[in-house]
Formats: C-alpha cells, structure tokens, sequence
C-alpha cells in the first residue's frame, strides 16, 4: 500500500488580544510648534494653530478655505509661521476695514433718515404757511366750536317745532323730542377721545 499520511499538527491560533476599553483609534500624540528643516517655525494642527492665534478652530478652517497658506500633512496641517502670520494680519486689516465700512453705512444711512425727517418737517411747515394744512391744535379748537354749535342746533330744533303744531300736542312732542336730542348728545359725549390712533 503506500505511505501512511503524516499527521498534520492543528496550527495554533495566535493568542488574543485583551479588548481596549476604548474603540477610538489612537493617533500619535502631535508636537504644536516645531521647527522645520529650513529654520522656520512650524505649527502642526489646528488646534494649535487655534491657540497661537487666539481664535476657535472653526475660525481656522474658514480661513483655510479663505487661503491661510497651510500644508496639508495626513489628517491635519502645518502652518509655517512666517507666511500664516503675515496672511493673518492682512486677513485681520481687511476685516477691521470691512466692520469699519459697515459702521460708515449705518452711520450714513441715520444721517439720511434725519434729513428725510427734517425734509417732512419743512415741507409740512411750508403747506401750513401756504394754507393747505391746518396745524393740529388749530383742527382741534375748530372742532370743538363745530361741535357746540351742533349741540345748540339740535336742542334748538324743538322750540322751531312748537310752532307747526297744535296747542293739543305741542308739549308732548316738544318734551319727546328734547328728550331724543339729549340723549343723543350725552351718547355723542361719551366718546370724548375721538377715533383711535
């Protein structure tokens, strides 16, 4: 018959590896500031960069996508100083620009209300002059003497009827007739402030 086959030994599985507490990766631990070979400081990250110029990171990714000069380096970015430092103080210089022609806007506009307000003010005064406004206090007197007048009119109203009537029904319908006129007058009173503003 033939050979016997050898017995193959089980290959043995490599030993396991106790669990990690935690299952984020591990990166190595980066040093912020370095220097590069040509003698120019180096920031490496960009929290780093973050804490050197004193603002949040989100800051920092927005003036990468604005053009920071900063190289890509794996996950993160190196900043050479030299040139992220000179790029931060014009970014900063136009910014301040910016805000300070925000406020010169702002401040122009206000003074072009106030024109607009004076402007009003003046041509209101001009047709007042010219007769084609009334000034408020004016309006208000006037109506106050239209109105007495009315009052006078309407309670003279029964008296002139006194006369087209008979003797019989005279003071009955005299009285009736003043009695409508006052309570009229006295619903017409209760509305002292006139139509809301």
């Amino acid at each position: 018959m033939g050979k016997k086959a050898a017995k193959r030994s089980p290959k043995k599985a490599p030993p396991k590896r106790p669990a990690s507490r935690s299952k984020k990766p591990t990166r190595k631990k980066q040093t912020p500031d370095a220097e590069s070979p040509s003698g120019f400081q180096i920031l490496t990250g960009q929290a780093a960069a973050a804490r050197h110029w004193g603002v949040s990171v989100k800051t920092i990714q927005t003036w990468i996508q604005n053009g920071l000069p900063a190289e890509p380096s794996g996950r993160s970015y190196q900043f050479d100083l030299s040139a992220c430092n000179e790029w931060v103080s014009a970014y900063r210089d136009a910014d301040k620009n910016s805000e300070s022609t925000k406020l010169n806007e702002q401040l122009k506009e206000a003074k072009l209300r106030e024109q607009l307000l004076k402007n009003e003010k003046l041509e209101r005064e001009r047709e007042i002059a010219e007769g084609n406004l009334v000034p408020l206090d004016e309006y208000e007197l006037f109506a106050a003497e239209l109105v007495i007048e009315a009052r006078d009119q309407l309670l003279n109203i029964p008296k002139e009827m006194r006369r087209h009537l008979c003797k019989k029904c005279q003071k009955k319908v005299v009285e009736e007739m003043t009695m409508v006129i006052e309570h009229t007058l006295q619903r017409l009173a209760a509305v002292e402030g006139g139509p809301k503003k």
